[in-house]
């Protein structure tokens, strides 16, 4: 994650200082696998952001575990529209075997996926649809596909420029009001 964080240092003002208590047990039960440790080490630290204004990174809330799990699930249908139409390339998403798990998306219909590939989860490549409907894959798993495109490293084939090189970061939500 220092990769990232070096690469992104508008995302530090946005960093906990604690862990967020994510309830990953029951995230685990609601989903059937485990997600991926580099994205549970930065869903640990950080809220849902957009990155450079375009790109939504998705990671459950503290006490809120459930949203995420029907976003997964909810988008899992709309692509299975996709599939009916023969343009998902053979992918399936989640919950078929080896299924798509969506985990991030931008404003332009592109969306970020793992591949549920086997048991470990920290082995399963990104998966990236771009709303112009190319497919690809890239097997270094979630951080490392930010951090290849926020430095150039992996090519943005069908995606919009950004995030680029020093990426703005915002809150995806408002975060609540405190009354204390």
């Amino acid at each position: 994650m220092s990769d990232l964080e070096r690469l992104a240092p508008a995302l530090l003002p946005h960093r906990s200082a604690t862990v967020r208590p994510i309830d990953w047990a029951a995230l685990q039960a609601a989903l059937g696998v485990a997600l991926p440790a580099d994205y549970r080490e930065f869903a640990d630290r950080y809220p849902p952001l957009w990155i450079d204004g375009v790109m939504i990174l998705r990671v459950p809330e503290p006490g809120d575990e459930s949203t995420f799990v029907s976003g997964v699930f909810s988008i899992s249908e709309e692509m299975d529209s996709l599939a009916e139409d023969d343009m998902t390339e053979d992918y399936t998403f989640y919950p078929a075997e080896g299924g798509l798990i969506c985990w991030g998306a931008t404003d332009t219909s592109d969306y970020f996926f793992w591949r549920n590939n086997g048991p470990d989860p920290d082995r399963w490549p990104a998966v990236v649809y771009s709303g112009n409907g190319h497919w690809w894959e890239h097997e270094g798993g979630f951080l490392s596909l930010l951090v290849g495109l926020i430095d150039g490293t992996v090519a943005h084939r069908g995606l919009p420029p950004q995030p680029g090189p020093n990426p703005t970061v915002a809150l995806a939500v408002r975060a609540p009001d405190s009354q204390e």
